[in-house]
């Protein structure tokens, strides 16, 4: 029984891992789009470290899947994201 639940909550912290990932990507086009539309140039500064701050996070995750060994969960999840 305790073998099933340490594989059930191993499944759920990959689960929230690549959900995080998913958000980080979408976070990414988020800050890349305001990026790319902002007007005023105090703004400027504000969307640069944004945007670099959403890429450290992504960077961040994929290094923490890797090293939970999620490998190919992140590359599928890569994969579907792209191809939205």
């Amino acid at each position: 029984m305790a073998r099933k639940d340490k594989l059930k909550n191993n499944n759920l912290e990959k689960e929230k891992i690549i959900n995080e990932i998913k958000q980080a990507q979408k976070d990414i086009k988020n800050a890349e789009n305001f990026f790319q539309n902002v007007t005023d140039i105090e703004l400027i500064d504000v969307a640069i470290y944004e945007l670099e701050a959403k890429r450290s996070k992504y960077q961040y995750l994929i290094r923490i899947a890797k090293e939970k060994g999620i490998k190919r969960s992140v590359k599928e999840t890569l994969i579907e994201s792209m191809a939205k």
